[in-house]
């Protein structure tokens, strides 16, 4: 069932607590201080959820992101994982990629380094082109 956590005009998140996967989608491109602001916030419904769903995954949308300025890219590989693989505990993370290589880059980029950072953690990340495919491969990693 999926049960609505919050949306403005940035992003949409919600549970799907079938699988679980916290999971949101970027409706359109943020400003640098509101990207991450959104993330912050939903690093915390996760924090909150990962108390009752042990095995509760992650699954970005960014489609509709947009191209993310240097300062963000920075930020996502000097801060953000530190704050999603370690302070919360996350070790299932898919993330959907728009079409614009420019766009994907940064979350591309994210994804090798943090799989190199936290390889040991058991930590687990996916890039996918739609939603169905990291579905698919959520549902294999909580099941393993």
């Amino acid at each position: 069932m999926l049960i609505g956590i919050f949306e403005n005009e940035f992003v949409h998140c919600d549970l799907d607590d079938d699988v679980p996967v916290l999971r949101h989608k970027w409706l359109s491109p943020p400003p640098p201080e509101e990207f991450k602001f959104n993330l912050k916030r939903i690093l915390d419904e996760y924090i909150q959820l990962h108390k009752t769903y042990r095995n509760l995954a992650w699954l970005a949308n960014a489609e509709l992101l947009g191209e993310l300025d240097l300062e963000v890219e920075e930020w996502l590989v000097g801060e953000w994982e530190t704050l999603l693989f370690d302070k919360a505990g996350v070790k299932i993370h898919a993330v959907v990629l728009g079409a614009s290589i420019f766009a994907d880059y940064p979350m591309e980029r994210f994804k090798q380094d943090a799989e190199e950072k936290h390889r040991t953690g058991n930590v687990k990340l996916g890039v996918f082109s739609n939603e169905k495919e990291a579905y698919t491969w959520i549902r294999q990693q909580v099941n393993a």
